[in-house]
């Protein structure tokens, strides 16, 4: 069924994705400076390996929304799609976050919340499955997803990297500049976001949730 290749798709993209980025000229020990090839202008650097990144990463995200709507409208939900598609989701943002987080794009902290938030919420929806209670995702959630991928997209082409600045720096390309304190806005709600959501999700099914179960005894 075309949303399970496109799922596959997407599975597949995720260590193409990852490997176009550690192999990028990135000003840090973490990367291997396999790829030297960059567009320059004036101040601004992009290496080449992370603008092919930032295309399959936004074709991956837009064959998330495909995948999904493909399946609800022509009835071809299975069970492959709902088990991988939330894998290749998980797989493709937190990869790209830890990545990021390496490059010191983005601060750890934030990699730490949004990937835990991620975790716990798995977590939280196999305990509430076991009892048979199905948890939805709320608009909490899904603009949280629409935030951070955004948030992603810009960082994949702006950043205090890329404007030739200093880490720990305060000047406007610095990494605590303006510039890259603008640009980080999107990454800053989507965790807010990411914080709020996950309390809703839990506060939500808390009866459920935290409910005792009965223990029924086992016939020998």
């Amino acid at each position: 069924m075309i949303p399970n290749i496109i799922t596959t798709i997407r599975l597949i993209l995720v260590p193409i994705i990852i490997i176009l980025m550690i192999i990028s000229p990135i000003n840090n020990d973490n990367f291997y400076h396999l790829s030297t090839i960059s567009i320059t202008i004036n101040n601004y650097t992009l290496p080449v390996s992370w603008l092919i990144a930032a295309i399959f990463f936004i074709i991956a995200t837009i064959s998330d929304f495909i995948d999904g709507w493909w399946a609800r409208k022509f009835n071809q939900v299975t069970i492959f799609g709902k088990f991988f598609d939330s894998i290749a989701d998980k797989l493709l943002t937190n990869g790209v976050l830890i990545v990021m987080a390496c490059a010191t794009i983005i601060p750890i902290w934030m990699a730490v919340i949004l990937v835990l938030r991620d975790f716990i919420i798995d977590v939280v929806r196999q305990i509430l499955a076991s009892k048979g209670v199905i948890m939805a995702a709320d608009k909490y959630g899904k603009i949280k997803a629409a935030v951070e991928m955004l948030g992603i997209i810009i960082l994949f082409f702006i950043n205090w990297q890329f404007l030739n600045g200093n880490v720990n720096g305060h000047d406007s390309n610095d990494q605590y500049g303006l510039i890259n304190q603008l640009v980080m806005i999107p990454m800053y709600i989507a965790t807010i976001l990411s914080i709020y959501s996950a309390y809703h999700y839990i506060n939500l099914n808390a009866k459920s949730l935290f409910s005792i179960e009965k223990n029924k005894g086992v016939l020998t």
